[in-house]
């Protein structure tokens, strides 16, 4: 998944991948702990283009993903479609004398630094996989949860369970009446 800055100066490329996901560290991880796993490869479709001293990365990054509903905890296999729009700038070696730190201006902002003649795209395709992984998969819109007595999946069967007392701190409030003037 590398990127020869040489080859952009005539023209934008299209790079078309289909990787497997072990060759992503932190998603083969997550895989390996059972907190998520993946269909297939994880496939990417980009243009990229040489604008200037940037280099621009748009376009698709795919997958099937299968996660733990975060109501029932039944496995959600759903289809990851995410846009990418990624620049890459040249990253500006500080020179002798200059302090390490420094702010950034507004354009900087957002960029991703490399050094050299190439970009390796399969740590920056990686973190927008994970950034763009559900936070709430949902096995169906009305999934009933489990109990939170028994832990019977109330989808299936219903328990006889008695609904737990939360905290009272703020049940005083609930018979607190306001009235308007």
């Amino acid at each position: 998944m590398e990127i020869r800055i040489d080859n952009l100066k005539v023209r934008p490329r299209r790079l078309v991948f289909a990787e497997p996901v072990e060759s992503f560290l932190f998603l083969r991880e997550l895989a390996e702990r059972g907190e998520v796993q993946f269909r297939g490869n994880i496939s990417t479709d980009v243009v990229v283009t040489l604008v200037g001293s940037l280099v621009e990365v748009e376009g698709s990054l795919s997958g099937t993903v299968v996660l733990p509903c975060s109501r029932c905890l039944q496995p959600v296999e759903q289809p990851l479609e995410l846009q990418i729009a990624l620049s890459f700038s040249r990253q500006v070696v500080p020179h002798a004398g200059a302090s390490e730190e420094r702010e950034l201006s507004e354009e900087e902002v957002g960029l991703i630094p490399f050094e050299g003649d190439t970009i390796d795209l399969r740590s920056t395709l990686e973190q927008e996989l994970l950034m763009g992984l559900p936070q709430h998969p949902l096995c169906a819109d009305d999934c009933a949860g489990l109990c939170p007595v028994c832990g019977a999946d109330l989808n299936r069967n219903r328990c006889n369970c008695t609904p737990p007392i939360f905290h009272g701190g703020l049940a005083v409030l609930k018979g607190l009446k306001i009235t308007k003037d």
